[in-house]
């Protein structure tokens, strides 16, 4: 992983409250794919009000059914743009941390 994309996963900052359903393990960080469009809605069909960028910071308030890797929908905020709403989790998933190396 390059040093870019290592820091969108640390900086996405996990800051809001996750509720326990869904959400990611502990010692794994949420990572949502570059140009992930961000729903109204819960739902595939919803209008899209933006699209998030890995250099976006976010705010994630929420994480929704799915498995303990992958949740069914995350509710966050793109604090860059100022959008809020649902990403499917089909681009967002759960990864495990490593340290750096010394």
């Amino acid at each position: 992983m390059n040093l870019a994309a290592a820091a969108g996963i640390l900086m996405l900052g996990v800051t809001g409250t996750a509720h326990a359903e869904g959400a990611c393990p502990p010692g794994t960080a949420l990572s949502i794919q570059d140009g992930a469009r961000i729903h109204r809605a819960a739902d595939l069909q919803s209008p899209v009000d933006g699209v998030y960028y890995k250099a976006h910071a976010y705010r994630v308030h929420q994480l929704v059914g799915g498995t303990p890797t992958t949740p069914d929908w995350v509710n966050l905020t793109d604090d860059t743009t100022r959008v809020t709403g649902w990403v499917h989790g089909g681009v967002a998933g759960c990864l495990g941390l490593t340290p750096p190396s010394t």
